[in-house]
């Protein structure tokens, strides 16, 4: 078991506090989607306190997909369930006294860590569903429309069934194809999806997991233990190899 001296020394950093132009910036426990920590910032507002996270969360979810609409909307959803606000994209709140201040730098931290998670939740999904379309496009190119079936479902081994965005169904042969984005979400379902329904009696021949923005190393190598990692600019090449196994 660790000694108290052993977490206090682990701990360290969060007692930190650097007075910088936007307030005093101080670290916490909370972190982004990309495991940014969260800092917020305090500023001496008459006998009381304004908490706020610098932008850190517009900033954050903005990365993952330029939606401004959206990233706002996430971030007003998540201040509201930890008693913040959002104003000029900043994630805010109001302490009167100093007996308040930890209760709302807390309640900051969380709401802008949540807010940016949500956000980048509903990005990734937009990126699937915009991607799908374009792979739907490349499949009524190359097949007939009653080879391709759309939300596709297979029962795993596991006897969970699993629905993909797109199979090919061509003389008792199938080929599954799943959109896939760069985010944890989206790699961890496909993972899932596609090694659950990897064994022979499912009766597919090939696996695509097709993606059109850059993917992280890592999870390159996961996702390829489980199904052929496809550029979007490359399905129609790849498509075309498989039939002719």
């Amino acid at each position: 078991m660790a000694a108290c001296s052993d977490i206090a020394t682990a701990l360290a950093r969060f007692s930190s506090c650097e007075e910088t132009a936007n307030g005093a910036r101080v670290p916490t426990h909370c972190v982004y989607p990309s495991f940014e920590t969260v800092f917020v910032y305090v500023v001496k507002h008459g006998d009381g306190f304004i908490v706020h996270d610098g932008g850190g969360a517009f900033r954050s979810a903005w990365i993952h997909g330029r939606d401004d609409g959206l990233i706002r909307r996430s971030l007003t959803r998540a201040s509201e369930r930890f008693f913040s606000e959002v104003r000029d994209d900043m994630v805010s709140t109001t302490a009167d006294s100093i007996e308040w201040l930890q209760a709302a730098i807390i309640s900051v931290a969380n709401a802008s860590a949540s807010g940016a998670a949500l956000a980048v939740e509903k990005i990734s999904a937009a990126t699937e569903k915009a991607l799908a379309l374009k792979i739907q496009g490349v499949l009524l190119r190359l097949f007939p429309e009653k080879s391709v079936a759309r939300e596709f479902s297979v029962a795993g081994r596991s006897g969970k069934t699993h629905t993909f965005d797109f199979a090919v169904r061509d003389m008792g042969r199938t080929i599954l194809l799943d959109a896939i984005a760069p985010h944890h979400v989206s790699i961890a379902a496909k993972y899932v999806a596609f090694s659950d329904s990897k064994y022979d009696g499912s009766g597919v021949i090939d696996r695509f997991a097709v993606f059109d923005k850059p993917i992280d190393a890592s999870d390159r190598a996961l996702i390829e233990q489980v199904a052929d990692l496809v550029p979007l600019a490359s399905l129609e090449r790849g498509l075309q190899r498989a039939v002719l196994k």
